[in-house]
């Protein structure tokens, strides 16, 4: 599984150069010589393509809207994940194959300061923040790549298919060999440069902290980065340090006493993104389109799929108060999240995180815990909210689910609250993926009727996106089918 030239090929098929990518640093740059200089280059070293198109197309978030639904169009980028069909012909914004580069152009720009550092013959210690922002931002890119483009880690398991290649040096020569190695090596080398990151971060370093990886975006992390590997004992420990004493009474997204009384949905979406905004953790300027396409793609979030997720009651006896905006139809449904085609996209978030911790919780049996953290979360969501009335219970959440056991029963509200939290936001096929959530998209005809039924288990193959065709012709193995 020997791959050459991964850069080389990211340069010619999207940036349509025929220079090799790093003969240069990412930014033009000709010497990092100097703090300043390191600190500007990592500003790049942050993936700007979104996943958010082809994963929510992917997950149980989206329907067949239907091919008579009214102002739905029909995209390859969103088509494909939805039918589980590969589009690596598809190379623009919001495509596998445009994030897979944005991912790998991220990491040279992590793997350039990083070499840059280590050069540093002077006054090294000044330059030691920057080592740990360029280990994080080159473990998250991998991590999203590993999680997208290979089978789903599996705690306890070998792991040992394909995994993707993880870079550590600039690349150099025309064309170097990379190994492609196993998910259980990209898991230890994600580990191994999450762990030494995350001691080096300051947060003094950052003139706008919510772009960089701070201490806390750091921790989020890593909580999120250990639910997959199904070690809460550290998903909770990472999660205390987020916020101070592990206390998110003040860090939710205030929906009730905040959003709901903005009168234009424009502030609303304004706000969601804002580095002001204390939910938010991680930013990003992301590079696509999906605020302004996604309620217009067939294979999306359906007006009946919509009901069922944020207007029918849920387990506390209420339903989530989130303003929902209706476009041309019934069936183009729009929450008030997304600006403009390039628009700020929260990479991790105070919700996600105290998510992570709940289940984490509910898996160590401390069921008092997770309830308590489903509860915070409730009451900055439910509409009309009465701590008596809607007050989560071990006995509500048994009736309500029907589960089995107290775990499972608390573990499955975890991942129903976060479904809805971040619907269209493209999280839950990173809950599927790792839960081994079978998904099935029906597809419909003009009259309603299922033309066909795509079923996809936890042991599919197509739960990997393929990475791009054109790196097979530099050497690498394409996932197998």
């Amino acid at each position: 599984m020997k791959i050459k030239a991964i850069y080389l090929i990211s340069l010619i098929s999207v940036l349509t150069s025929c220079n090799k990518y790093l003969d240069v640093a990412p930014d033009s740059r000709t010497n990092l010589d100097g703090v300043d200089k390191v600190k500007d280059l990592l500003v790049s070293a942050y993936p700007t393509g979104s996943y958010i198109t082809f994963a929510e197309a992917a997950s149980d978030n989206s329907t067949d809207k239907g091919p008579n639904a009214l102002g739905v169009t029909l995209y390859p980028i969103n088509e494909g994940p939805y039918l589980f069909q590969d589009i690596n012909s598809e190379t623009g914004r919001d495509s596998p194959t445009y994030y897979w580069y944005a991912c790998y152009k991220a990491i040279a720009a992590a793997n350039h300061a990083l070499d840059a550092i280590e050069r540093v013959t002077t006054d090294k210690k000044s330059y030691m923040p920057y080592k740990g922002e360029a280990l994080l931002c080159r473990a998250y890119a991998h991590f999203m790549l590993v999680t997208f483009f290979s089978m789903p880690y599996v705690a306890g398991e070998p792991n040992n298919q394909p995994g993707i290649p993880y870079v550590t040096a600039p690349e150099k020569e025309v064309q170097p060999q990379y190994d492609r190695k196993t998910v259980d090596y990209v898991y230890g080398m994600i580990e191994k440069d999450l762990t030494e990151g995350i001691q080096l971060i300051k947060n003094t370093i950052y003139d706008v902290p919510k772009y960089h990886f701070t201490t806390s975006a750091a921790h989020a992390f890593a909580s999120r980065f250990y639910l997959f590997k199904k070690q809460y004992d550290k998903v909770i420990e990472h999660a205390n340090q987020v916020t101070n004493g592990g206390d998110f009474s003040s860090s939710l997204r205030p929906w009730i006493s905040v959003y709901n009384n903005i009168a234009e949905t424009a502030e609303i979406r304004s706000r969601y993104g804002q580095s002001g905004e204390n939910a938010n953790i991680l930013l990003v300027r992301a590079d696509t389109h999906w605020g302004s396409r996604n309620y217009l793609y067939r294979y999306g979030l359906g007006y009946q799929l919509n009901q069922q997720r944020m207007k029918w009651p849920n387990v506390t006896g209420g339903t989530w108060d989130q303003r929902t905006s209706s476009y041309n139809s019934s069936t183009n449904i729009r929450h008030n999240k997304f600006t403009s085609d390039t628009y700020v996209m929260p990479l991790l978030c105070m919700e996600e995180v105290l998510f992570n911790r709940a289940e984490a919780y509910a898996y160590t049996q401390q069921y008092s815990k997770a309830i308590d953290d489903l509860n915070l979360y409730a009451s900055t969501r439910i509409s009309g909210y009465n701590a008596t009335t809607h007050n989560i219970t071990l006995a509500k959440i048994r009736n309500f689910y029907n589960s089995a056991n107290d775990q499972d029963g608390v573990a499955a509200t975890v991942l129903d609250f976060k479904r809805s939290e971040f619907i269209m936001e493209g999280l839950r096929w990173l809950d599927m993926l790792r839960c081994g959530i079978t998904v099935t998209h029906n597809v419909y005809d003009g009259v309603g009727n299922v033309v066909k039924s795509i079923v996809v288990e936890k042991n599919d193959k197509r739960r990997a996106f393929q990475i791009p065709y054109e790196a097979k012709l530099a050497g690498i193995e394409l996932n197998p089918r």
